[in-house]
């Protein structure tokens, strides 16, 4: 038979159980707007009286001596919280190309096509004025100065993109030093929490809390993978998690650790040595300085900062594995093409006229557009194109015919300054399909000029739209992931009220069975054998 006193110390353990239950509904649901908070329950656990065989004991009949509240779990599940951090970094990766495209499309809108467009027809209107009076030094200056407007539109890109360029560069030193080595630095302090607590038996779920919010966030910034295997043995009895982050490698190399328990890496941002071809480095968590960064990093925040400041496009070099996404780097590249083509083909009709020996270009260049020396062009960019110093000086420096006045003029030549057959191939220029070629020799364009910037404006545009559409179908995914993690993990209110009800009735029974007990026991006590 049981003691009759072990009754009662069955009693009061489900009421110990019960109110440590209504203990942590009650802490569930005061936390139900804390950032980060996962919701917990209480572990009971049946109690034995023995755990040993008993071969020789008279057989009886065994009720258990009731339940304990052996501690308190966090209700989260690893794999929806594996999907929940990837699916961060994908999203966290299209939201920073979009923004940063968004701000090349403000460089490249229609309004600033159209006021180049409306320049160029300024330049046309000037050189078939021109037309009719070749000789005419005034409208010559007029259509010089209709030229520098040109270059001043063309400057304008330039500069725009490279401020867009340092800005996104600024914006990405920011993410590198203010969150990615704070949210490193900040895990690994936490973990040297957890695992004192752990060692001496504690459950430290808030410290665990806030550690998972800021692996959250960090998710948000690159492909992290999170392990805690093998265990720390601290004893013969004891072992705690070995707490591990890592950015893997997916070519199948050495991954860079950034987190391995209370020890944290750095990362750095060299945008100097080539600011439009910016490189992270890492010193992992053995002190070696990892240069491999911006291939291993290949998803989240950092990734679409890298893709923005670095992506090259078609004119990547894929056998260097240089970056062939289409940021800055390409945009700017392009308009630089157009620049060059633009200098070289003015150049190039205002060049081929006769020398003083009556020979087409014998007198070599005579270039109306250079870079910002002023006197050459095999360095020409968009935000340096200006007009030539020699047209600069003289306005006249246009030649109007292939065949101008020459003293002495060479026998057997013609000339023919009222022609103006020069100023008409410039004008016919404008309104040619040109072979756009890159600096490998490659042709990306043919077409006008207007052509090619119309479809500068619209390949903006396309990329915007694309990478908008590819960020709202992988918010939708990671709001699904974020649903269900938060069915899992998440406090419900209706849930919790359930559990306090329910969790109010036992303890309300477990009152009632020590009622009963105390009856019991004063009926022996009182009335037996009276």
């Amino acid at each position: 038979m049981t003691a009759t006193f072990l009754a009662y110390s069955v009693a009061s353990r489900a009421m110990e159980a019960s109110q440590a239950s209504i203990n942590i509904v009650g802490n569930n649901i005061s936390n139900i707007n804390t950032e980060g908070y996962t919701r917990q329950r209480v572990d009971i656990v049946s109690m034995t009286t023995s755990g040993m065989v008993e071969k020789y004991a008279t057989p009886k009949v065994s009720t258990g001596i009731g339940a304990k509240a052996k501690g308190t779990t966090q209700l989260r599940d690893p794999y929806i919280d594996a999907r929940y951090r990837t699916q961060n970094a994908e999203n966290s990766r299209y939201e920073t190309m979009v923004k940063g495209l968004t701000n090349l499309e403000d460089v490249f809108d229609e309004a600033s096509n159209e006021a180049l467009q409306g320049e160029l027809s300024g330049f046309i209107n000037n050189l078939q004025s021109l037309l009719q009076s070749p000789s005419s030094s005034d409208i010559a200056q007029v259509a010089r100065s209709a030229a520098e407007k040109v270059t001043q539109m063309i400057n304008m890109y330039g500069t725009q993109l490279d401020e867009t360029r340092v800005e996104q560069t600024e914006n990405l030193d920011v993410t590198v030093n203010s969150e990615f080595n704070t949210y490193v630095k900040n895990i690994a302090a936490l973990n040297k929490q957890i695992q004192k607590e752990e060692i001496y038996g504690n459950t430290p779920n808030e410290l665990y809390d806030h550690r998972n919010l800021l692996i959250d966030k960090l998710s948000g910034l690159t492909n992290v993978k999170v392990s805690m295997s093998p265990t720390d043995q601290i004893s013969e009895n004891l072992s705690i998690p070995h707490y591990r982050i890592t950015i893997e490698n997916p070519a199948g190399g050495d991954p860079i650790t950034v987190v391995d328990n209370d020890k944290y890496a750095e990362m750095s941002l060299d945008s100097k040595t080539d600011p439009l071809n910016v490189q992270l480095s890492i010193i992992d968590t053995n002190g070696e300085k990892r240069t491999d960064a911006n291939k291993l990093i290949n998803d989240g925040k950092l990734k679409g900062y890298l893709d923005i400041i670095n992506g090259k496009g078609s004119f990547a070099d894929l056998a260097l594995k240089e970056n062939d996404a289409k940021g800055i780097y390409y945009y700017k590249e392009k308009i630089d093409i157009f620049a060059k083509q633009f200098a070289t083909e003015f150049n190039k009709i205002n060049s081929e006229v006769a020398g003083s020996d009556g020979v087409i270009g014998s007198d070599g260049e005579k270039n109306l557009f250079t870079d910002s020396s002023g006197s050459t062009t095999t360095n020409i960019t968009a935000r340096n194109l200006q007009v030539s110093t020699a047209w600069l000086n003289n306005p006249s420096y246009i030649n109007t015919t292939k065949y101008p006045t020459l003293d002495p003029a060479p026998s057997g030549y013609v000339a023919t300054p009222a022609l103006g057959d020069n100023v008409l191939r410039m004008i016919q220029k404008m309104s040619d399909k040109i072979d756009f070629i890159d600096s490998d020799g490659n042709t990306i364009l043919t077409g006008t000029f207007n052509e090619y910037m119309t479809s500068e404006v619209a390949e903006v545009g396309t990329a915007v739209e694309l990478n908008t559409n590819f960020s709202k179908t992988a918010k939708n995914v990671f709001q699904t992931i974020s649903d269900a993690r938060d069915s899992v993990a998440g406090v419900s209110l209706n849930e919790e009220g359930v559990n306090l009800s329910a969790f109010q009735k036992v303890y309300n029974a477990a009152m009632r069975y020590f009622n009963v007990l105390d009856e019991n026991l004063d009926n022996i006590i009182n009335k037996m054998g009276v």
